[in-house]
């Protein structure tokens, strides 16, 4: 592929990934590039069109006759500008069909190897030479002859004379514009023996100190006289150059595509951004973190758990107690979120965590498009931040749900120290049943003789006294135990609520942020491959 079509796949990819993003207006000569250049390639790329535009006085008509060696184009005082363009073909056939789509009259259209007779300039193969009107003429309509016909040139002669070399009319009005096109330019200096030598060095070194101002530096200026022909031939040797590589023309075209580029950047912008780095992300899931609650969904989660335990695990008489005690998560098998469900520990009310979240997601947005151009900007706040930001906490709360708490399991433990537990209760309530019917004389208090007595208790005591003892212990040991396996549980219900929320930021928030990110990137790239 070459360098050209390289510039026009960038620009087209740039154009797309900006769609309607960049106003019509802007991106209309895009298209009109794009048609231009397929039309020009379509018609010939075998001839090179070369413009000779200057000011009045320049002598450019008189270069114009030199070059051709013909007497072609009217010279003289009283001609600021020829009525009409003239242009010169030298071969191959085809050019009449090319010099018909610039919209140069066939009057005014001249073979060189034609029925004139004229020496056969092969170095001059393929060039269509074109004498444009004067730009500054004081005729109505010339320079919209001139604007026109430039559209068309694959080359630029840029002739200018000593006496108003520096006009700010051929510079402001067509230099600068054009300095994205100096590969397709001359500057030819003529009438340059009414200078002295020593004038003359100096003058174009001017000329070139203003061009490298106006983005022309490294463009030939080429000092000439069509009067003694001083000059000439190194203009001619650099038009032939041109003609010969046969790239003249996709210079050209390569000049329109990084214009257009060009300005598209200016409007658009083309500046880096940072991007969303892992600290605003990082900060971006934090902020979710909160307004979904899950600081007070774990906690909720550590005391539900331990109030769980403490039931299962408790002497039965204690924990028919702590029965009795609310638990906001308990109710969550009935279709509440964990959120609702803990809503009134939160800090703050859900509407007002939503505006937060909503904040905090617009500010990382405009971290990561730091430095873009109002119009990219707008958009991707837009898209990121818009429509799609109010259904982050709704995302978020799905999110939540759907993560298991571990709510509905039942620690092997809890049942083992439950069953302890009603075998110490059994106990305590079969001594004191033994210990009534011993004092009402229905059994013997004390069955079995030589039976150890510790403390010297009977049985039915021994068996309260240590069953209340045993269970007491235990109770404390599995509300201790219990505290631990709540705290457990408390955080790695924060730990898998976290993880939700990641995936949910990913998905939701970071996809589609990256997403216009990554299509700013491509019009970055495009335009900076096409505008190079």
């Amino acid at each position: 592929m070459s360098g050209f079509d390289d510039r026009v796949a960038a620009l087209k990819s740039a154009l797309e990934a900006a769609g309607d993003l960049v106003d019509p207006a802007i991106t209309a000569p895009a298209a009109q590039v794009f048609a231009h250049a397929d039309q020009r390639l379509a018609l010939s790329t075998q001839h090179t069109v070369v413009v000779l535009a200057g000011s009045t006085g320049s002598g450019k008509s008189s270069l114009f006759n030199r070059l051709t060696g013909l007497e072609l184009a009217e010279v003289g005082h009283l001609r600021p500008t020829t009525s009409s363009t003239m242009a010169c073909a030298w071969g191959p056939t085809g050019a009449g069909e090319l010099l018909d789509w610039i919209g140069i009259a066939r009057r005014d259209q001249i073979s060189r190897h034609s029925i004139l007779d004229a020496p056969h300039d092969d170095e001059f193969e393929g060039l269509v030479l074109v004498d444009l009107p004067d730009h500054d003429s004081v005729v109505e309509g010339h320079r919209e002859i001139v604007d026109r016909v430039s559209r068309y040139a694959d080359l630029f002669v840029w002739v200018v004379d000593p006496q108003k070399y520096a006009d700010a009319a051929i510079h402001e009005q067509y230099l600068e514009p054009l300095a994205t096109h100096k590969d397709a330019s001359l500057v030819v200096l003529n009438q340059a023996d009414r200078l002295s030598e020593a004038d003359l060095k100096i003058t174009v070194e001017d000329l070139e100190q203003i061009l490298a101002r106006e983005g022309f530096s490294g463009v030939p200026v080429i000092a000439t006289s069509a009067a003694t022909g001083s000059g000439l031939d190194r203009l001619r040797d650099e038009i032939a150059r041109r003609i010969r590589s046969k790239e003249a023309s996709r210079a050209r075209l390569s000049a329109d595509v990084r214009q257009v580029a060009r300005r598209l950047a200016e409007a658009g912008g083309v500046d880096p951004v940072p991007g969303l780095d892992r600290p605003t992300r990082d900060a971006l899931v934090e902020t979710f973190v909160e307004c979904a609650g899950v600081p007070q969904i774990a906690d909720g989660v550590e005391e539900s758990m331990r109030r769980r335990a403490t039931v299962a695990t408790d002497w039965p008489l204690i924990g028919w107690v702590g029965r009795l005690r609310h638990d906001p998560l308990a109710e969550l098998g009935l279709g509440r979120s964990a959120r609702d469900a803990v809503a009134g520990a939160m800090p703050i009310s859900p509407s007002v965590q939503r505006a937060r979240a909503d904040l905090a997601l617009r500010e990382a947005t405009e971290h990561a498009t730091e430095s873009m151009s109002r119009v990219w900007r707008d958009s991707v706040l837009e898209a990121v931040t818009g429509q799609g930001a109010r259904a982050v906490i709704e995302e978020l709360d799905e999110a939540v749900a759907g993560v298991d708490l571990g709510l509905r399991r039942r620690p092997l433990w809890w049942t083992v120290v439950g069953a302890l537990q009603w075998l110490t209760f059994a106990a305590v309530l079969l001594g004191l049943g033994w210990a009534v019917a011993a004092v009402a004389g229905l059994v013997d208090s004390d069955p079995w003789a030589g039976a150890p007595r510790p403390l010297g208790m009977s049985l039915p005591v021994v068996l309260v006294i240590g069953g209340v003892a045993f269970g007491v212990a235990l109770t404390v040991v599995s509300r201790w135990y219990g505290r631990i396996a709540a705290r457990r549980a408390g955080a790695r219900a924060h730990r898998e609520l976290t993880r939700a929320i990641n995936r949910t930021t990913e998905r939701v928030v970071v996809a589609r942020l990256m997403a216009e990110l990554d299509r700013y990137e491509r019009w970055r790239n495009g335009l900076a491959t096409a505008g190079r």
